[in-house]
């Protein structure tokens, strides 16, 4: 779990002027400025990793595309793709919250910002509306092992033969990696307390093509022992909001994180492999 705005609680759907509403709900982690940094640097080390934005197999040569981002949390990912891409590419973010978020008149022009609660209804002007949508990190808001209800809601965003680009981390196939003679032991017990047994990645590809898509494609990636602490660091991070929010055991916590940064410093990391699935709306 490396973390964006979950999207567990009623929130309201504002329109395409962009105006942030703030909402009341439950996140597991932080909306401070440590963690919109830690929003930031997540991006840039998922963007070094990919090498891209939105995946080849995803069309993106057309000047007039409709592109949403859900589970935006500060925006980055949009912003940075406007830069790449045609001012007349239509560009709207979606979250339970956008406290995160930059106010309107420091957005790039062609984005809009909504805030909107993904196991509800889409507002009814973005019904069919989107040629991509873009989703990252909410494993932690897959309820009872299972995505279909938001599936269904993602689904209804996009227009037929549109794309859905959709990146988590793979936390049942992570791994404590360390330099000889070191110890791993308690980096691995802080990202235990943050990792979960989602199996339903597994399967989501078949989900994905029983529940209106086709062509459905999971794609992995591994980063290498040279950004390795980096990436460590990330998690740590990751671990100290939620640590902070929901584990409220903040003695036995600063001697764990203690304990695990030494770990990193001695040579150990957090290893952890990232899924990217690409399908089509049928």
């Amino acid at each position: 779990m490396e973390g964006t705005d979950s999207h567990t609680d009623n929130g309201n759907v504002n329109g395409q002027n962009g105006n942030h509403v703030k909402t009341s709900n439950q996140y597991a982690l932080m909306r401070d400025c440590d963690a919109s940094s830690r929003l930031t640097a997540q991006h840039y080390l998922w963007k070094n990793l990919l090498g891209f934005l939105l995946h080849p197999d995803v069309p993106t040569a057309r000047g007039d595309l409709k592109v949403a981002d859900v589970a935006t949390g500060n925006g980055i990912w949009l912003q940075d793709l406007a830069e790449d891409i045609p001012m007349s590419t239509d560009l709207h973010g979606f979250d339970i919250s956008l406290d995160q978020v930059d106010p309107r008149p420091w957005l790039q022009a062609n984005i809009h910002m909504h805030t909107w609660n993904i196991f509800e209804e889409p507002p009814t002007q973005f019904l069919s509306y989107f040629d991509i949508v873009h989703v990252r990190l909410i494993t932690v808001v897959v309820q009872n092992n299972d995505p279909v209800p938001i599936i269904k809601n993602l689904t209804k965003l996009l227009k037929p033969g549109g794309h859905l680009q959709w990146d988590e981390v793979d936390t049942i196939g992570c791994s404590i990696k360390t330099v000889p003679g070191n110890s791993g032991e308690n980096l691995d017990a802080l990202f235990s307390q943050l990792k979960g047994r989602d199996t339903w990645k597994y399967e989501l590809t078949s989900i994905l093509n029983h529940n209106g898509f086709s062509g459905s494609l999971l794609y992995t990636y591994e980063y290498g022992l040279t950004t390795a602490r980096l990436w460590s660091h990330l998690y740590v991070s990751t671990w100290k909001e939620f640590a902070e929010k929901v584990l409220k055991t903040p003695e036995a916590s600063r001697e764990l994180e203690s304990k695990a940064m030494q770990e990193t410093m001695n040579g150990a990391a957090i290893m952890v492999p990232k899924l990217v699935w690409v399908a089509r709306k049928m």
